[in-house]
């Protein structure tokens, strides 16, 4: 992955501190170490793509399409936990 993919990925990582009230682009770079400038364009790029939002308060936090993904990938991950245990109880009831 290249240099800039990872510190997206950063970025992106840090709003998980605040995701409510959001967290601003100076809290960002302090705590990665990474230059304000850089962190503007990588909130800018993934503003760009729908995942994150510039709040009111002039925070940035995840978007709706960031939770609504994390929201299936909960209900995929309780559906197939679900299965796994149906299949096990069908197993240990066998023996």
């Amino acid at each position: 992955m290249s240099a800039k993919g990872v510190r997206l990925l950063k970025v992106f990582k840090a709003l998980e501190a605040h995701p409510i009230i959001g967290i601003s682009n100076k809290e960002i770079s302090d705590g990665l170490g990474i230059s304000p400038v850089h962190v503007s364009r990588d909130l800018d790029d993934l503003i760009a793509e729908g995942l994150v939002v510039k709040l009111d308060n002039g925070n940035f936090a995840y978007s709706v399409k960031t939770l609504q993904i994390a929201e299936r990938f909960r209900q995929q991950n309780e559906r197939i936990t679900a299965r796994l245990k149906e299949m096990q109880d069908r197993v240990s009831n066998v023996w």
